[in-house]
């Protein structure tokens, strides 16, 4: 099915999650603004989601809409985390199309005209790739991750992935009724199916400020993916308990039969009896720890706490009227790569 324009203007909104980004804002706006300007079938809305800033964030949003630019907000009663502050504005966001992106402008609003052609090509969902991965430590554990979590999971995560893509309305849609209570999306989206394509990007450093996404943050969130979308855990226990019973049914059966063999060469001491018993503790705790975090996550989605109070909303309005003066400059061109 192609997504082809027709008379009248389609609504793109674009959802961006905000955390002390007050510098980065203006360009951010004057960014998309100058993309919904050339695009001819679309009106575009901004959404920008206040993570619980503690800088100036919100004051850059209202004094934008005081000169006219009608971006709209969505203010959450506190810090949530990322992906908390993307669902509540996905869950807020209203149009034919929604692209979500960072506001530190590592993803280029530029990409957008992109995204939208393979939208109207049939594409349900565009996800941008890093055409360059991150380097260093961080991005050599996140390669590590990727790889051992498309062994592990039926689910298959696009690696190099960003939460920077373009989603039809049917298919978020169908990901805001899933009743998970935290969700993952660079898992849920995949597995929702329709026809997904990639879209390599050129990742750009970061405009002002230093991120407010952590190491730790990185791997809270790998923790949740594996847990959220394996089994596997469950089932390396079950088998480590066999392996290591079976193995210390052997060892012990060994041991009494080299007692009654050469009871006199057997030199007396609880050596043996104090390493099976500290092993086997630890592989115990081990376990239970494994199963106590699938236990957490139940009682987490039973007791069905909101991820996020939104404690102000101010609906936007198309972004239109004279093109802000920066420089646009166009990506180049890639093909694109068809995911499902």
């Amino acid at each position: 099915m192609i997504n082809q324009p027709f008379d009248g203007k389609r609504l793109l909104c674009v959802v961006v999650p905000v955390h002390n980004e007050a510098s980065n804002l203006p360009t951010l706006v004057a960014r998309v603004q100058a993309q919904a300007d050339l695009l001819e079938h679309w009106d575009v809305e901004l959404l920008l989601v206040d993570d619980g800033s503690t800088d100036d964030s919100v004051g850059v949003m209202r004094r934008l809409r005081g000169d006219g630019i009608g971006v709209g907000y969505v203010r959450l009663s506190k810090n949530c985390g990322h992906q908390a502050a993307l669902c509540a504005g996905l869950e807020m966001s209203s149009g034919d199309a929604i692209v979500t992106m960072d506001s530190d402008l590592q993803h280029p609003p530029e990409e957008i005209p992109r995204m939208l052609a393979e939208f109207e090509r049939g594409a349900d969902v565009v996800q941008m790739v890093r055409s360059d991965p991150t380097g260093g430590g961080k991005g050599l554990l996140s390669r590590v991750f990727y790889q051992t979590f498309n062994k592990l999971s039926d689910t298959q995560i696009v690696p190099n992935a960003a939460d920077f893509r373009l989603m039809s309305r049917r298919a978020l849609d169908a990901l805001l009724r899933i009743p998970e209570r935290e969700k993952f999306l660079r898992g849920m989206i995949p597995a929702l199916g329709f026809k997904q394509v990639a879209l390599e990007f050129q990742e750009a450093q970061r405009l002002h400020g230093t991120p407010s996404y952590t190491f730790r943050s990185s791997l809270k969130l790998a923790r949740k993916a594996l847990f959220d979308y394996s089994t596997v855990p469950l089932h390396f226990v079950f088998w480590a308990g066999m392996i290591i019973a079976c193995l210390s049914f052997l060892f012990g059966l060994g041991h009494l039969a080299w007692k009654l063999i050469a009871w006199t060469k057997v030199e007396p001491g609880f050596t043996d009896l104090i390493t099976a018993i500290f092993f086997l503790s630890g592989c115990v705790m081990a376990s239970v720890g494994i199963l106590g975090r699938y236990m957490i996550m139940i009682l987490e989605q039973v007791r069905g706490r909101p991820p996020f109070i939104v404690m102000d909303h101010v609906q936007g309005t198309p972004l239109a009227g004279t093109t802000p003066a920066v420089k646009v400059e166009q990506p180049a061109k890639t093909a694109a790569k068809v995911l499902v």
